[in-house]
């Protein structure tokens, strides 16, 4: 089957939703890393944000682990619209903080737990409507959107800041971004219903052969042997190029308001430039590559994550370098990231695959909670330069193992289907509705 396919006026409903909601969802993550300076405001320090947003990890660990253990036990789309109302939840009882208390440490909890959920989640429904050669570019879709909100967000709090709101009333905007992602999981279900309710059965089996990969001859391994299977399949060594991009992630992503206030810098330059560059890379590039996992690709995103942390060091108060080193950030890690993740599911037998995107899901999350921990400790003791020499040092992790090439499991051919037309294989292509 070719990777390129056409796909149906319903499929492309899908993902047209999809991305609404991931842009509404991520917009509101994005507006609550106010949080940051809102601290700082409060008198506190780097290393409190830092504790702050680590204190979700434990939540988080337990919610992706429930959900690596039962991955098609709710419905991710379900899962989607129940995390976005826990997310506006939380960042109402934020706005209803003024001091670094027992309730601001609540609503970072349920932001984090939340948000992970929506991370996780997103992907999953796109890489059920995609074959191996472009789950990589289904997945740069959502999380590239996700991106995209990461950028519009920051930027927006800040212009609301700007116009007089304050914090609380910034986090009360991040909660209706929030609830209008719920809502358009709603539409979602229901055009989802009918990618079910339009298939056969016959079409439905070709669907899943496509998403989970032709069975093997040996029956499937048990649910706890699958999941202990991950850690001895080739794909271990992209999920770990994943927890090591959350860290480099999260430092770039979290940090960056105040990094930019101790080099005079304004630090929605770094958000609107960083969303240009993922937005070039993830929905316009990524159409053009015949495989966007391929190891070339891999190679040259690894080697340029290198370079663009590096960049950072050198950018002193200049906007002009601020930006050159953002939109080499943004092309390059990018790129790299939905490229890992689906490095991660090709390399997967069959028994392993529907779990491979909650289990980056659970390292991606868990790591972008608890490395600002790492990271506020290092500001503190070190500066800004400390923490870039340790970010150098994570890319270099990530290009060497980037150079390590699994081999996917051999597979036998699924049986034939001759009542279903090849047209339609290709026109409803390879969906998994969950």
């Amino acid at each position: 089957m070719s990777g390129r396919q056409r796909r149906s006026p319903v499929e492309r409903a899908v993902l047209g939703l999809l991305i609404g909601c991931v842009l509404f969802a991520s917009s509101a993550f994005g507006v609550l890393l106010l949080i940051g300076p809102f601290v700082k405001s409060l008198g506190e320090s780097e290393a409190t944000y830092g504790a702050l947003c680590a204190a979700a990890a434990p939540t988080t660990a337990i919610a992706l682990l429930l959900l690596l253990r039962y991955p098609r036990k709710v419905a991710p789309h379900r899962l989607l619209a129940v995390a976005c109302v826990m997310y506006a939840a939380a960042a109402l009882l934020a706005a209803a903080t003024d001091s670094v208390g027992a309730w601001l440490v609540v609503a970072c909890v349920v932001l984090g737990t939340a948000w992970s959920v929506t991370y996780t989640a997103a992907p999953m429904i796109a890489s059920a409507l995609a074959t191996d050669a472009d789950r990589a570019t289904l997945i740069g879709y959502a999380t590239g959107t996700i991106q995209v909100g990461f950028g519009i967000g920051p930027v927006l709090g800040n212009a609301l800041r700007r116009a007089g709101l304050s914090y609380q009333e910034v986090f009360v905007a991040g909660a209706g971004l929030a609830v209008a992602a719920a809502c358009l999981v709603v539409p979602l279900a229901i055009f989802l219903g009918r990618l079910r309710v339009g298939a056969s059965p016959a079409e439905a089996a070709v669907r899943d052969a496509a998403a989970d990969g032709p069975a093997p001859a040996p029956a499937p391994a048990s649910a706890p042997a699958a999941s202990r299977s991950v850690f001895r399949s080739p794909s271990i060594v992209p999920l770990a190029m994943v927890l090591l991009c959350a860290c480099v992630f999260t430092t770039m992503n979290s940090f960056q308001t105040t990094f930019a206030d101790s080099r005079d810098l304004d630090f929605d330059i770094f958000y609107v430039t960083y969303t240009i560059a993922v937005i070039a890379v993830r929905l316009g590039l990524s159409r053009f590559l015949p495989d966007s996992a391929s190891d070339r690709v891999v190679a040259v995103t690894t080697i340029g994550m290198i370079g663009s942390v590096t960049a950072f060091v050198f950018v002193g108060s200049s906007p002009v370098l601020y930006c050159v080193a953002s939109l080499a950030l943004g092309c390059t890690y990018g790129l790299g990231l939905p490229a890992f993740q689906a490095r991660a599911v090709n390399l997967a037998g069959p028994a392993e695959r529907a779990r491979m995107l909650p289990m980056a899901g659970l390292l991606f999350e868990v790591a972008i909670l608890v490395f600002p921990l790492v990271a506020g400790s290092v500001v503190g003791a070190s500066g800004y330069r400390g923490l870039f020499a340790l970010l150098i040092g994570i890319t270099a992790a990530v290009t060497a193992l980037g150079q390590i090439r699994g081999r996917r499991p051999e597979r036998v051919a699924p049986p034939p289907l001759p009542s279903v037309p090849t047209a339609a294989v290709a026109d409803g292509g390879s969906a998994e509705p969950a």
